[in-house]
């Protein structure tokens, strides 16, 4: 087995026991220790891939999304209604509170890595719904006035908006009724 492949091995063990602790205890209670115990591999190991339990929140978080939007593209029907329901299932499964999250937007604003890891997600949510929505935009769900990537770049800076008013407790008390409202404005800012 090639070296490339171990560590991919690697980074995905430790990710889907992350997954699997988490659901089973909550993201709070699961430890470093307990992650890096689970997928067979030293703490300092879990070290080698992530820089915290925040960080490997982030990759997840970031893996989860693009799933979600790749799972929307090229499916029949109207586009706006699919994305609406996705982001607000997402919102409602957000795994974290408001001061893990918290945490989180400090540790991705105050850490360069981080901070660059952050952009390359946004860029790659970007790259993955701008087709969706040039779909939306051809079928006049939406305005074709402006780009597509545009409104995808708008659509991410609104995301993490929302999220970073949320954790410093702005807004509705449950980020997916947050999520949902803000949206709602958004869509209708968008449409035709």
């Amino acid at each position: 087995m090639k070296r490339e492949e171990k560590k991919a091995q690697t980074r995905q063990r430790i990710a889907e026991s992350a997954v699997e602790l988490f659901e089973l205890q909550g993201y709070e209670a699961t430890t470093v220790q307990q992650i890096a115990d689970r997928a067979e591999v030293a703490k300092g190991t879990f070290f080698n891939y992530y820089n915290s339990k925040e960080d490997l929140m982030l990759d997840l978080q970031s893996k989860m999304i693009m799933k979600e939007i790749e799972s929307i593209a090229g499916k029949p029907g109207p586009v706006i209604p699919r994305l609406q329901v996705m982001l607000h299932e997402f919102a409602r499964n957000y795994p974290m509170n408001r001061p893990v999250t918290r945490a989180v937007l400090q540790s991705v604003y105050g850490s360069e890595k981080l901070r660059d890891f952050h952009c390359e997600c946004c860029e790659e949510f970007i790259a993955a719904l701008t087709p969706t929505l040039e779909i939306a935009q051809q079928k006049g769900e939406i305005r074709s006035d402006i780009p597509a990537k545009t409104i995808s770049q708008l659509a991410v800076q609104t995301y993490f908006g929302v999220l970073m008013s949320w954790a410093i407790e702005q807004g509705e008390p449950e980020l997916a009724d947050q999520m949902a409202l803000t949206f709602e404005v958004f869509i209708r800012g968008m449409a035709p």
